[in-house]
């Protein structure tokens, strides 16, 4: 079989590696590159397609007319994998509730990898030991291209819209979250989140167990109770927001149906610090906390930042590209929490309008500028919070390098407990 690579960041080049490893007839190509995929499509007999790549990309209905099959790098390392897979997806919390499963689980089985859109390919994890226990987080990306791929634990953290520039629909994008637990049977667990009925209602074979729902797993009064008992007390969380707790209570269920002690996910729960641009806490200044969520590139995320805060103390520092015309949606949590909101970049307008009814909120030009303002503004006992509810492609690569952005103007302007100026 003659097998073409399309996309060559990671998870490409991984698949590359692991299909040389098994002696297959291997090509490559990148549009980056100038690669032109007629050049490569009579040539192929199944096509392999990296993450990055949408669906309305030239290369599947060039496929489709020769009748060639086109998978993902995901389905693809399924087809040589031997272990057992723990599969985490969702519109956000996905990456946090992958990292914490992957601890506790680490700390009880010798042969644990993390991978998928967090971390490794899991074409790496295949390569290095097809036989293990692989805790994988899942795109609607890697999971549209599903054809066989089967976890034995699926994970639905929540659902909200997100990605309408590379799915075609909202409908498409909860249809490529459901193929995660498509091919599932009765011996295999899918763990679901009660508050959202796209959640709720997702389609299996599997057994469901759901978190928020008094039967399973809910938050009541400063614990997480499973099975009517006091599980964890949140008040020794090293995290913090209520989002986490729904993070922690699909952790828990998932490492309790595979058999881990109790006192072992209570450890790894409470020790639990989060990961970088994750409503993460930066620093306090002159009795002004400031948090860095990068990472929240949704209104729904923001959404759940803000339910963490108090009332009115909240300056808010938010911007980039919206990803959908939703930002009104956050208007009574903007109302209620905000005592300022700073807005930036290309989307600024749109955040402006939809807000500026609800709060005092201004158009800064860049997040150098919203961060001195911020801080200028805070007074003890305030809030400063970065969480952009947009992507952050106008002025940053990513989340990662906006996230360390916002850190190094921070430190800036407070070491030494100077006043921005």
């Amino acid at each position: 079989m003659r097998c073409l690579i399309w996309g060559l960041g990671a998870s490409g080049k991984s698949a590359l590696e692991l299909l040389k490893s098994k002696g297959y007839e291997v090509m490559a190509g990148d549009d980056a590159e100038g690669d032109k995929i007629e050049d490569f499509i009579n040539e192929v007999d199944l096509i392999v397609v990296s993450p990055g790549i949408p669906p309305s990309h030239k290369l599947f209905k060039l496929a489709k007319e020769k009748e060639i099959p086109i998978i993902g790098e995901l389905e693809l390392a399924y087809r040589f994998f031997n272990g057992k897979i723990i599969a985490i997806t969702g519109t956000d919390g996905k990456s946090t509730t992958t990292r914490l499963t992957y601890n506790i689980f680490k700390k009880y089985f010798k042969e644990v990898e993390e991978g998928g859109n967090i971390g490794r390919p899991f074409s790496y994890i295949v390569k290095k030991n097809s036989n293990c226990i692989a805790v994988l987080e899942v795109s609607s990306f890697q999971a549209k291209t599903i054809v066989n791929f089967k976890p034995d634990i699926a994970v639905f953290t929540n659902f909200s819209e997100d990605h309408l520039d590379w799915h075609e629909s909202l409908e498409d994008y909860l249809e490529s979250k459901y193929r995660l637990f498509k091919n599932q049977s009765k011996k295999d667990i899918a763990v679901l989140n009660k508050n959202f009925k796209e959640v709720e209602q997702t389609p299996t074979r599997a057994r469901k167990i759901f978190f928020n729902d008094k039967r399973y797993a809910h938050f009541e009064k400063g614990y997480i109770y499973i099975d009517g008992k006091k599980f964890i007390n949140t008040e020794n969380l090293k995290i913090i927001g209520r989002h986490n707790i729904d993070n922690i209570m699909a952790s828990v269920l998932t490492a309790l149906s595979f058999g881990i002690p109790e006192d072992i996910i209570r450890e790894e729960v409470y020790k639990f610090e989060g990961l970088p641009f994750r409503l993460s806490f930066v620093k306090e200044y002159r009795g002004v906390r400031i948090y860095n969520d990068s990472k929240a590139t949704t209104i729904n995320a923001l959404m759940s930042a803000l339910k963490t805060f108090p009332d009115r103390r909240v300056i808010l520092i938010a911007g980039g590209i919206l990803k959908s015309y939703d930002a009104e949606k956050a208007s009574p949590l903007i109302s209620k929490k905000l005592k300022l909101g700073l807005v930036y970049g290309k989307s600024k307008s749109l955040l402006y309008d939809s807000w500026k009814n609800h709060a005092d909120i201004k158009m800064v030009s860049n997040l150098e500028e919203a961060v001195k303002v911020a801080i200028k503004s805070a007074r003890k006992g305030d809030i400063i919070l970065f969480s952009p509810a947009c992507s952050s492609f106008d002025m940053f690569s990513n989340y990662i390098e906006r996230g360390k952005a916002f850190n190094e103007i921070v430190s800036r302007f407070t070491s030494g407990d100077p006043s921005p100026s």
